[in-house]
């Protein structure tokens, strides 16, 4: 073999390896890790990030709170630096936000939506769009002796807290489980159906809209499609 044909041979293995691996990253559902809170579990959490990453098309934002110098080479993006545009354009492109390390403060202002920090502004955001969330419960979650020894009153407040941002449909989860949960979460995504009513036809008119951009498999009820029509409003669903 002469060496113009090796070096042909070898160019297009590389350019065959390439497109392998595009078609693979292309193919992987976008999620956003966020890492705003101090922590003790550092090494466990990076563990829980390393492997999400072997799966999905990850961004990974960060607050100041965290050491820089711990995360090698995973690319980051800083939310101080950032935008509020461009923050919500990344929550506009992400299916599920995962939250590695919670914090009383996160648990307490998510619970009460109060946004008035860079990382629970992001997560309200988030919900607001309709997308998951995943937060590990480690660092909040009275393990037993807090459980035998802290007022009762403040747990009872604690658990108020959890109840409420379960009911707003976070996934509240120990870290080792935190993984399978976005898996989980990721397969009822496939099967989710948003309810596209009239009151929301109405608040689009209200707002000038002339076309809304619906999730795919959306349902469309008949008032809906109705006013749509009187309003001269487009419902155009997107392919995810």
């Amino acid at each position: 073999m002469d060496l113009n044909e090796t070096v042909k041979q070898i160019v297009q293995k590389v350019v065959e390896d390439y497109v392998k691996q595009l078609s693979q990253h292309q193919g992987r559902k976008p999620i956003t890790i966020l890492l705003g809170y101090q922590t003790i579990n550092q090494t466990e959490i990076l563990e829980a990030v390393s492997t999400l990453q072997q799966s999905y098309d990850v961004k990974v934002l960060l607050t100041k709170e965290w050491e820089l110098s711990e995360l090698n080479e995973t690319k980051y993006i800083l939310m101080e630096d950032s935008t509020q545009q461009a923050l919500m354009e990344i929550i506009n492109q992400t299916s599920i936000l995962v939250i590695p390390a919670a914090s009383y403060q996160l648990l307490t202002k998510l619970a009460l939506s109060i946004d008035d920090e860079a990382a629970v502004w992001f997560t309200i955001q988030t919900q607001l769009l309709g997308k998951q969330i995943v937060i590990a419960s480690d660092q909040v979650e009275p393990n037993v002796y807090q459980q035998i020894l802290a007022p009762p009153s403040v747990l009872e407040r604690l658990q108020g807290y959890i109840r409420q941002i379960q009911t707003d449909q976070v996934k509240w989860v120990p870290l080792r489980k935190l993984v399978q949960t976005v898996e989980q979460q990721m397969i009822d995504n496939e099967d989710k159906q948003p309810l596209i009513l009239g009151k929301h036809i109405e608040k689009a008119y209200q707002e000038g809209l002339k076309e809304i951009a619906t999730p795919f498999k959306s349902r469309i009820t008949p008032v809906a499609k109705d006013l749509a029509k009187e309003f001269n409003i487009k419902i155009s669903p997107l392919r995810g």
